[in-house]
This record gives structure tokens, sequence and C-alpha cells, in this order.
């Protein structure tokens, strides 16, 4: 057994929006099927905000205190009985880095009849766990994590930094999981993205593989409109300039003489998903994404049937969408500047109630928290 310290810092959230405390916890042990992992870098995700800001308590049983964080590479510290083979049959050793999903159960209807893990009811997600409860540490806002026993893990290529790795384990991994269930785009689609948030980026450099008619994005403020366009957008609609969901939805109409084929609801604002079923086109496909709080929305549903428009939600991803992040990651980073999502800034734990606030002000895309610092 590795000579695993017995306490770690972490950095803990213990209410809503209040300063997370650095304090020490204790660190766990690889028990079998788990890895222990020394966490290279956290990038901070907008569900990590939202946890903080208290969106996310309606939807889940939530019990502070908490370690926020679950964009994570850790480097493998221990592996458990059983843990030496990542989720595609790839040798997992101490000194390996990897990314992990959030554990299923595999025994309930969600993950063996419907096959759909993500739904599971007994998921174990690292950044909702009591911090008081064993194993402690499952989440990035700290030195050591935890990879649950059933979390599928993808071993790190040794090309990808894990600054963009992190990136893969959420943001990346959910628009992958998104474009395979929105189903087909080519060069004849209009395509729209709504938010140039971390999800609507990297939507826009996956929608450009697909070389559409149009990738219009709606979205600001002006240095993320700017990777957008680097990225491959074709059109922009800002927010900061088409102010009203009425403008907005006639700049859509006006470039696309009536409205986008695939659409991707990215952003989460509110009103975001009724603005978008009223820039839909007949027969469009309109994957949801990023409302995931919030209030409840005024829906025009007549015009859902009218249009016969599909409208399909999707939640996080399974493993599979994990690989083909770092996939997708790996083999476009000569084409996309990865590192355009970063500041040079890198948060300490101290500082991780200014990294939350950071992205929640929009001050950086993707703030980066780096626990030995």
């Amino acid at each position: 057994m590795t000579n695993l310290p017995k306490t770690a810092r972490a950095a803990l959230m213990y209410d809503y929006n209040e300063e997370l405390r650095v304090e020490e916890v204790p660190v766990p042990r690889a028990d079998p099927g788990a890895l222990v992992v020394k966490v290279d870098v956290s990038s901070v995700c907008g569900s990590d905000v939202h946890t903080w800001r208290g969106a996310m308590n309606p939807l889940l049983s939530i019990k502070p205190p908490l370690v926020l964080g679950h964009e994570i590479v850790g480097t493998v510290i221990e592996v458990g009985e059983g843990a030496d083979l990542d989720s595609v049959g790839n040798p997992v050793r101490v000194g390996d880095r990897v990314i992990w999903e959030h554990a299923s159960c595999r025994q309930c209807e969600a993950c063996t009849i419907l096959r759909e893990p993500t739904l599971c009811p007994n998921r174990r997600i690292g950044m909702f766990h009591d911090a008081r409860t064993y194993p402690y540490t499952a989440g990035g806002f700290s030195e050591y994590s935890y990879v649950w026993p059933l979390a599928g893990r993808i071993r790190v290529p040794d090309a990808l930094s894990s600054e963009v790795a992190a990136v893969g384990s959420c943001a990346v991994r959910t628009v992958i999981n998104a474009f395979e269930r929105v189903g087909r785009i080519d060069t004849s689609s209009r395509v729209l993205v709504q938010g140039t948030g971390p999800l609507g980026l990297f939507a826009v450099a996956v929608a450009s593989r697909f070389n559409p008619r149009q990738l219009i994005v709606i979205g600001a403020p002006a240095n993320r409109i700017e990777v957008a366009k680097r990225w491959g957008a074709t059109d922009i609609i800002s927010v900061e300039e088409q102010r009203t969901a009425d403008d907005r939805v006639a700049a859509v109409n006006t470039l696309t003489d009536g409205g986008a084929d695939v659409l991707f609801e990215m952003s989460g604002a509110p009103g975001a998903f009724a603005e978008g079923v009223r820039m839909a086109r007949r027969a469009a496909r309109y994957m949801v994404v990023g409302t995931v709080g919030g209030d409840p929305q005024l829906v025009d549903a007549a015009r859902i049937v009218a249009r016969q428009l599909t409208i399909i939600g999707t939640l996080s991803s399974d493993i599979g969408a994990y690989f083909g992040a770092l996939e997708f990651l790996e083999r476009n980073q000569g084409t996309f500047d990865w590192n355009a999502l970063f500041s040079d800034r890198r948060y300490s734990l101290s500082e991780s109630t200014q990294a939350l606030e950071s992205l929640r002000s929009m001050r950086e895309i993707k703030p980066l928290i780096v626990p030995s610092l």
C-alpha cells in the first residue's frame, strides 16, 4: 500500500454563498475497485457555481459540508484490488493521470433496463457527497480525491495537458453526448448554439467539424464571442446588442430565412429554452442541455406541435462520452486553441471562492484550481 498521508487540505462549502473554508480532511484508501488520486487540477464548472449559490438544492438532496469540483484530472496514487484497468482496457498504474465519471449503481431500472446510468437514483456524485462521511474527499477542490469503485475511468493521453483534460471530464463529454443524441448534422444544416460559456463554445467546435451551412451563436461577452468566431461560428448574435428575445428571434429568422434546423440550448439563461422554441424551423431538432435549474419558463407548446419539433433533453453522460471527449480534444488540438478558455491565473485552494466568483461574474471562461499551490 502507498504511504498516503492521513489527512489533506480541502476547500469545504458549509453553506450557500459563503466563503469556502480550507480544512484538513481524512484521506481515504483505495478500496477494491477504487482509486485514490492526487488532484493535478480542477476546472470550475457552472454546476459548481450553481451548487454554491443554492440553485441545485431544489433538484437534489444536498447536505453540506461539501467538497465541490467534478472537472478533475488526478494522478493515481493508490490502486485498489481489481482497479488496474480503465474502462476501455488501458492499464492503470501509480503515476498515470485519469478522469472519471460519477458512480451509478448498475442494478436499478435506469442502469439496466433504460441503460441510462445518468438517471440512476443511487448515483454517487463526489461534489454532492457529505464531507463528514467516508470517503470524505471525493470532489476536486482538494489535494486528494477518491474514484468510486463503480465509477468508469479513462486514462488521460500523454499528449493532453491536465488543464485541457479536466475540461473534457464535464463540459466536453456533455457536448459529445448531446451531439450523439441529436442526430444527423451535415453541410445543409442550419445549426444554432445558444450560449458562449464552455458548453456553448465546445458545441461550436464540434458542430464546425460537420461543416454546416450556417453555425449561428448567441451569447456574450466579446472575449467569448471572439473564441466562437475562431472556432467556426459563421454568424454571431450578441445578447449585449440584441437585448430582447424578440430582437434575437427576429435576427435568427432573418439569417436563416425561417429558423434553425438543429438547435442547442447551452446557456441555462432564464427564458433561453422558450426563446429557442421560437427560433426553430419546421421539423427542427432542439437539444436542451444548459437548463438544469431556475424558474419555470412559459413555452409556446402549440408551436412545438404545429412545427413538429423534436425536443431532446440530456443530462451528463456515460463513460463512453468521457472517452470521446478526450479523443476529440487530442485529435483537434492542432485546429482549436483549447488554451483560449483559460486565463494565466491559477487559483489555490484558499482562493476557491474567488475562482467560483470569477466564473459567476464571467470574468473568466474556465477558472482553474491547482491544489498544490
